[in-house]
């Protein structure tokens, strides 16, 4: 009998998160230092802590070898089978926390992106049903027309940041 494609994706996601436990256990044995010891000396007065200052977010502090579950807020895992997919300790805390960054960057900006286009098109709409009669306000018009439009081709394009490799596996 032929599998469901939700039969197959289960399937994937399990063999995806053995795959996972098998590298974080194979990889116990490369990194022998917690990464909170080496963050003591490494994350300091950095770039790491001025960008959370600047953003008015409290820059996290890896003091011990507690792993992301204990940092959880409002039991933001509930219902989560494994949300970690077997981070441990400082180091795992430190990879979580990058891809919920990472993630929670690309929601601002989405967000951010989805407000500016909303705005320039109402001032975009606002011109056309503005009483051009006038030759000069014409004018001003197309002007602030074709520079509204220039910004939306902006807002269309995706950026690109890179950064170096944080998760390995076997």
């Amino acid at each position: 009998m032929a599998k469901s494609p939700a039969q197959r994706q289960r399937e994937y996601m399990e063999r995806k998160k053995q795959k996972e436990a098998r590298a974080s256990n194979t990889l116990a044995n490369v990194y022998k230092m917690p990464f909170y010891q080496f963050a003591e000396n490494h994350l300091g007065a950095s770039d790491f802590e001025l960008c959370f200052a600047l953003a008015g977010i409290e820059p996290p502090a890896f003091e011990d070898d507690r792993g992301p579950e204990h940092f959880v807020l409002n039991d933001a895992t509930a219902g989560a089978d494994d949300p970690f997919s077997g981070a441990k300790g400082s180091l795992g805390r430190a990879e979580v926390m990058v891809g919920c960054l990472v993630t929670a960057a690309v929601e601002l900006a989405l967000c951010i992106n989805r407000h500016k286009t909303a705005e320039i098109n109402a001032r975009l709409k606002e011109l056309e049903d503005a009483d051009l009669s006038d030759q000069a306000a014409k004018k001003a018009a197309l002007g602030e027309i074709a520079r509204l439009n220039k910004m939306l081709d902006q807002l269309s394009k995706d950026v690109r940041w890179t950064f170096p490799q944080w998760k390995v596996t076997d």
